[in-house]
């Protein structure tokens, strides 16, 4: 919830998959909370947790990751220039451009183990299943269509987690294997670019 008002003014936060991704996960929040359940019963409050804390570390480091990335121009320029006549600032920018690295590389490894690798696993093999269980016979009060809202959002949100995961693998095994990591050298004073 916390990512959709931000996401009104910056242009690079208009992506439309990111808005479904944090509306829908604030309406998987407001079922499992049981705001569409008789007295308030909470549904799969087990896994939350896990949904909604755990999975959320790799979001420490894109936050850092994403401050310097190219959809944010000034900040990215800023990174990359040469900074020849001011030396805080170049001491500043090579220990920055450390530090973006370094979140990268963390980034991408909590990234893939947490979301892009455990979390359809944690989807497929235990929170369905226990919910498919769970709505065989559901508590007084709670609609047989939360079940079916739950189980549908997180079968496509482990599906989303999975399809992001392959995109950070790709990236990863074009840096291991020798290629580029986004990053092109243009000609003339230009800066470099993601």
């Amino acid at each position: 919830l916390g990512d959709i008002p931000p996401a009104f003014p910056p242009p690079p936060l208009r992506d439309p998959v990111m808005w479904a991704h944090h509306i829908g996960m604030f309406l998987v929040a407001s079922v499992m909370n049981g705001q569409f359940c008789e007295g308030g019963t909470m549904i799969g409050y087990y896994y939350a947790p896990y949904y909604f804390g755990v999975i959320e570390l790799s979001s420490i480091f894109l936050a850092y990751v994403d401050v310097f990335h190219p959809k944010y121009e000034h900040y990215h320029r800023w990174l990359n220039a040469e900074h020849e006549d001011e030396t805080v600032s170049k001491s500043a920018a090579r220990i920055l451009k450390g530090l973006n690295e370094m979140a990268r590389i963390l980034f991408a490894l909590s990234f893939l183990a947490l979301r892009g690798l455990y979390f359809p696993y944690v989807a497929f093999v235990h929170t369905i299943p226990d919910l498919v269980r769970a709505y065989e016979d559901p508590p007084d009060g709670v609609p047989m269509w939360t079940g079916y809202f739950l189980i549908i959002f997180l079968a496509l949100f482990a599906c989303l987690q999975a399809y992001w995961g392959s995109l950070i693998a790709r990236q990863v095994m074009k840096v291991l294997s020798g290629g580029s990591d986004g990053k092109e050298k243009k000609s003339g004073n230009e800066n470099k670019k993601d």
